[in-house]
């Protein structure tokens, strides 16, 4: 019944409830967890600061997390096998994470709900209110 499940990652502690949650009906229904990211235009894996201790105005790279690898070491930790992660670039969120799971024909998607503030919510509404809205499957949200 529950043989793939959808699993947007943003990095954040939220996804990685999803994540757990995902793992958990995974193990019941040896599902196979697709986990996907979907990052803007640009590299978000390489930041940039200042290299005070040598010099102030040097400006040096600096490696953060993907939520690629964090979801793979939470997996890896967990002893979860039956997972696959991708990483797609794209301006619209919701929109790949909705043809993602059409096209993998996903069973359930589960996703964190991320807070944001109230103006912002009401303008442009949030990944998960859309992808509630026009997901192909059952979508869980976790707080």
């Amino acid at each position: 019944m529950l043989k793939k499940l959808l699993v947007p990652m943003d990095g954040s502690e939220i996804a990685l409830r999803a994540l757990a949650l995902a793992m958990q009906i995974g193990r019941k229904f040896d599902s196979e967890i697709i986990v996907l990211t979907v990052d803007i235009p640009y590299d978000r894996t390489v930041m940039f600061k200042a290299d005070k201790q040598h010099s102030p105005d040097k400006v040096i790279a600096v490696e953060i997390n993907n939520p690629l690898d964090l979801a793979e070491q939470y997996a890896n930790k967990e002893g979860y096998k039956n997972i696959i992660f991708q990483d797609i670039i794209d301006l619209d969120p919701a929109g790949c994470i909705i043809a993602e799971a059409e096209k993998a024909k996903t069973d359930m998607i589960i996703m964190g709900n991320r807070g944001m503030g109230v103006l912002t919510g009401l303008l442009m509404g949030s990944v998960s209110t859309k992808v509630v809205k026009a997901a192909p499957c059952p979508v869980v949200i976790v707080k």
